[in-house]
């Protein structure tokens, strides 16, 4: 998932998507973390062991919008507030604040990333 710490242009293009989520589970709330404590998990399995990698993909201002638009709380927008979010991660982007450049002439950019894994051992 995108790393919103890392750069304030990651941070506004998330908030800005976000105010959309109307409650839905997402990952980044933790609340897949629940099952680690359930009487059924805590019965069958260690503690699990997580681990966390930061690393950075190279991005484009298409990549940020169909990124943003594969969410499905963007997704089943009206049209209107679609295009209106659009407009606001594109905006974003090409302020590109904090972004760290692969190569500007061509719009390349640093996409800062995370990627969790979490290893549930049998007992």
């Amino acid at each position: 998932m995108e790393d919103r710490d890392r750069t304030k242009w990651v941070a506004n293009l998330r908030n800005r998507i976000e105010i959309h989520e109307a409650g839905t589970p997402q990952f980044r709330l933790g609340l897949w973390r629940q099952t680690f404590d359930t009487p059924s998990y805590q019965k069958f399995f260690q503690p699990p062991k997580e681990n966390k990698w930061d690393y950075e993909i190279p991005g484009t201002l298409e990549l940020a919008l169909d990124r943003a638009l594969s969410k499905s709380y963007i997704a089943v927008l009206s049209e209107e507030e679609k295009a209106k979010a659009v407009e606001d991660v594109k905006a974003i982007v090409l302020q590109g604040e904090e972004m760290v450049w692969i190569d500007k002439e061509k719009g390349v950019f640093e996409y800062p990333y995370q990627t969790f894994v979490v290893i549930a051992n049998k007992k």
